[in-house]
């Protein structure tokens, strides 16, 4: 009887120890940050090790704190850069964009809820099984909007020809993984589904509404009253800029393609402007109110009832009520990969730009989000892997001491008896 008792007691404990390492592991209580030290410096020092682990081609990091710079850190296997380097930022130009779009609201010439559609006069969406008048500007912004187009754009080398953004949206030509063509195919409003199309339509919205080129749109109402002086969409307009070498995972660098798909995929610009748009979204600002910048930020699109996505900006706080972490990740196009995040709340941001690598800038501004505000994701959780199966281990061995003394200190006792 006492021998099944204390084989009970053995599997319930180690039962009760694998739940509570299990359960530490989702919720994130257990999981050890990048650097335990709060210093904008050992957070860079720790992000060091991850960059010499991995190949990078160059990169640009920029710490804010309380909505200042506190640190930059550089690292190129080339030609040096610095905080003015220009770098294509890739999907991080939708967040530029929907600024753009939410001028044009705050003059009381866009209507979010409106079918964009009624705006459009150069192409239309095309018929299918779907409402398209259920397709606004809104759900444009926000991902909601039905379109199944999964498009990734990669862009036009030298040598070929630029499709117009008619041409693009009827078929993209230049994607690799999709048919590349803007239809509804879901019901517009009824989830979250990502769309380079929907920020191509904007684009050609912004043209029609405005009577400008994109280019010529943002540079007057968003570039130049941030004063983001090295930004830039159309990358032939600004041939004095700095523009960092675009590395190749392999180590080699190529020449920068020319995109259709501004709006979605083609900003230029460095770590210095994009800190000064970093600070538009917790300061006053020339170009949206703070009234709309709480509007774009609020939760549009959700998954498993967690806020995935506002008016133009990725939310990343994980419905977590002490932080409100917005900005966007780019990846793609051989290799590019950048991310900018700021919170609203503690004015803590992380702005990364890299070539030569599909995913270090992202993991990295993971690890920033943990690192600050306790919100783990998929980086945290599989660095973190090997530390918490040593924890589980290291807690079975003590079980099983412990189990081995008690049951040896029982047999003792009965002995005696």
């Amino acid at each position: 009887m006492r021998k099944f008792k204390n084989t009970s007691l053995i599997i319930l404990t180690i039962l009760i120890w694998t739940a509570f390492v299990g359960y530490g592991f989702m919720d994130g209580f257990l999981l050890r940050p990048i650097t335990s030290k709060n210093t904008s410096e050992a957070f860079i020092e720790a992000s060091k090790e991850k960059i010499e682990n991995e190949f990078v081609g160059n990169l640009a990091m920029t710490l804010i704190e309380n909505g200042k710079v506190s640190k930059n850190f550089f690292y190129s296997k080339g030609k040096p850069i610095n905080e003015n380097t220009i770098f294509p930022v890739a999907s991080v130009s939708k967040w530029i964009t929907s600024f753009g779009v939410l001028k044009l609201v705050e003059q009381g010439k866009l209507d979010l809820d409106k079918p964009v559609d009624d705006y459009l006069t150069r192409w239309h969406l095309p018929e299918s099984k779907f409402d398209n008048k259920k397709v606004t500007v809104g759900k444009l912004l926000s991902h909601s909007s039905g379109l199944i187009d999964d498009l990734g754009y990669d862009g036009f080398k030298a040598n070929e020809t630029i499709q117009t953004i008619e041409e693009s949206l009827t078929k993209a030509s230049d994607t690799e993984y999709s048919e590349g063509i803007a239809i509804v195919g879901y019901e517009p409003g009824s989830k979250y589904m990502y769309s380079g199309a929907g920020y191509t339509i904007l684009q050609l919205l912004i043209e029609e509404i405005s009577g400008q080129s994109f280019q010529e749109y943002m540079t007057k109402e968003v570039f130049e009253p941030l004063k983001m002086e090295n930004s830039t969409f159309v990358l032939y307009e600004k041939p004095n800029i700095n523009l960092a070498q675009i590395y190749k995972v392999d180590g080699t660098t190529r020449q920068m393609n020319r995109f259709t798909s501004l709006a979605a995929a083609s900003l230029f610009t460095s770590v210095a402007d994009l800190s000064k748009f970093l600070d538009a979204n917790i300061s006053s600002n020339p170009v949206l109110s703070k009234e709309t910048i709480t509007k774009m930020s609020t939760p549009e699109t959700f998954i498993n009832d967690i806020g995935v996505y506002g008016l133009g900006p990725h939310l990343y706080s994980q419905n977590d009520q002490n932080s409100n972490i917005i900005g966007h990740d780019g990846s793609g196009n051989n290799a590019i990969n950048t991310a900018a995040r700021i919170d609203l709340i503690s004015k803590n941001g992380i702005i990364i730009l890299e070539t030569g690598n599909y995913s270090i800038a992202s993991g990295i501004s993971d690890e920033w989000i943990f690192w600050k505000a306790g919100i783990a994701d998929y980086v945290v959780m599989q660095r973190n892997k090997s530390y918490l199966l040593t924890l589980l281990i290291i807690g079975y061995l003590i079980i099983a001491v412990l189990s081995l003394y008690i049951i040896r200190k029982q047999k003792s006792k009965t002995i005696a008896f």
